[in-house]
């Protein structure tokens, strides 16, 4: 009985030192794992987010075929044929754009040329706003052309490097590519399980647990949907327009347009809107009324693609967790400066689901505590 009390004793002394180790042993495998994974992260985090998105299209398909992996092995396939080849033109329209605009300006710094002789025969949306910006100042002895120049050859500059630093990452950027094919395969056919566990883990009751799993949910939805999916529609529409009225540039301006929407109040109308304004004044100095009407045309147009955020926002969110328009704004310019292009996504997610944690936190925390 004695040496039965005194092993009892030493196992009761033990469990302290034996829960510190293991917490100390996991923190470490933790640090670990993340520095692994840390490369992948943005494509990780991405891959979630559209594995999300297209889930209930992904049930519907399990459910019909009976079988999860070709369900998730076909929608995969449907989603890259339907990206993919659009994904190509758009950026192969977008490196051009974005050199001849690098041309022009190249040519009035390097070349000793003025921005005159580099829009001689019209030169689209760039020249349309240096004329209309030329005209102002003449009229009112200010010297917005010089500036608009100097401004728009630092940012022609950083597109056109960037586009050729694409060029170069390809072999990195296939290798991402294929990791998000991957992950989002195993999201889908093991979202279930993922969910159940991370239930599992927290340190809650199982009906505090699935309070707080929904309320994630809720807040993800609202995120994903009422902010990141409006944003591109918006922006597609938005291109349409610009397609539609003539103005050069249209999609770049509509990449510009899906940044914008994120923006609180202004939204895409801090896109449509100058580029409008600018074709009116061209037009009213080349006395062309093509261009000023063209210019209505896009302010109608304009409005209308404002309006989609107002219109789809209650339908597609309803009565789920509202973000606040300032945790957007701060997510996506963070995430624009953390994690690149990908982070006007990724940035307000993790932002908003950081907020959810701590309103989480401190009404459980007499249960996690």
């Amino acid at each position: 009985m004695k040496k039965s009390k005194s092993k009892s004793k030493k196992t009761a002394s033990k469990q302290p030192y034996s829960k510190l180790l293991f917490i100390l042993f996991f923190l470490a495998v933790l640090t670990l794992a993340i520095f692994i994974v840390r490369p992948f992260l943005s494509t990780l985090i991405v891959s979630a987010i559209v594995a999300y998105i297209f889930y209930p299209v992904y049930k519907y398909f399990s459910r019909v075929t009976n079988m999860k992996g070709f369900s998730a092995a076909v929608l995969i396939i449907l989603l890259l044929l339907v990206s993919t080849v659009p994904l190509v033109i758009v950026t192969g329209k977008l490196s051009k754009e974005s050199y001849d605009a690098y041309l022009k300006v190249k040519k009035v710094f390097l070349d000793a040329g003025s921005f005159e002789e580099a829009c001689t025969g019209g030169g689209g949306f760039i020249c349309s706003i240096y004329t209309s910006s030329n005209s102002l100042s003449e009229r009112y002895d200010l010297n917005l052309g010089f500036h608009f120049a100097q401004g728009f050859s630092s940012i022609a500059s950083k597109v056109i490097s960037g586009v050729s630093n694409f060029i170069l990452e390809i072999p990195k950027i296939l290798l991402h590519f294929l990791i998000s094919i991957f992950a989002m395969y195993y999201m889908f056919i093991s979202g279930d399980k993922m969910i159940a566990s991370l239930k599992n883990m927290l340190p809650l009751r199982d009906k505090d647990s699935d309070r707080i799993m929904e309320h994630f949910n809720d807040i993800i939805h609202a995120t994903v949907y009422g902010a990141i999916v409006i944003a591109i529609i918006q922006g597609v529409v938005a291109g349409i327009g610009y397609f539609i009225f003539g103005v050069t540039s249209p999609i770049l301006l509509a990449l510009l347009t899906i940044v914008a929407a994120f923006i609180p109040f202004l939204g895409a109308a801090l896109v449509w809107l100058p580029v409008s304004i600018s074709m009116l004044i061209n037009g009213m100095v080349t006395d062309s009324n093509t261009l000023m009407l063209k210019a209505g045309g896009l302010v109608i147009w304009g409005v209308f693609v404002s309006i989609i955020d107002n219109v789809l926002r209650p339908k597609i969110v309803g009565d789920r967790a509202n973000v606040h328009p300032l945790v957007i704004l701060l997510g996506v310019f963070g995430g624009l400066a953390l994690f690149g292009f990908v982070g006007i996504m990724i940035g307000p997610l993790l932002l908003t689901l950081f907020i959810a944690s701590l309103r989480i936190y401190e009404e459980e925390k007499h249960h996690i505590l």
